[in-house]
């Protein structure tokens, strides 16, 4: 592949201004396009500081904890002989037990989702 600059370029279709053939229109066109696609100026390399990866982090963990509270719910709500037997605090932990596959008083049947 040959690089071409945009001095290059600008010469090119200096040259090519006069023309009017089809196919010289053409190739000034699509050097137009290339000259705009290396004018782009490239983002720099954006630095984080200890402060915004904290709060990205906490963000991230924040948006986890609701989907996981969101699921209590919806079991809480769908089954409500759950919500007899266990609190939610006590469905919460046990979610965290079983996902690290420790036995759990609440049966597999009722962790699969609700929603389907």
């Amino acid at each position: 592949m040959v690089k071409i600059d945009i001095k290059q370029i600008d010469a090119i279709l200096k040259e090519l201004k006069g023309l009017r053939v089809k196919e010289a229109t053409s190739l000034r066109k699509r050097l137009q396009k290339e000259r705009e696609k290396i004018s782009i100026v490239k983002p720099t390399k954006i630095i984080i500081t200890k402060s915004q990866r904290m709060i990205l982090a906490n963000l991230k963990r924040s948006k986890f904890m609701k989907g996981v509270w969101n699921y209590i719910k919806l079991l809480r709500d769908t089954y409500p002989q759950l919500r007899e037997q266990h609190t939610p605090r006590e469905m919460f932990s046990q979610f965290f037990k079983r996902r690290r596959g420790k036995e759990v008083q609440i049966g597999e049947v009722f962790w699969q989702n609700p929603s389907l």
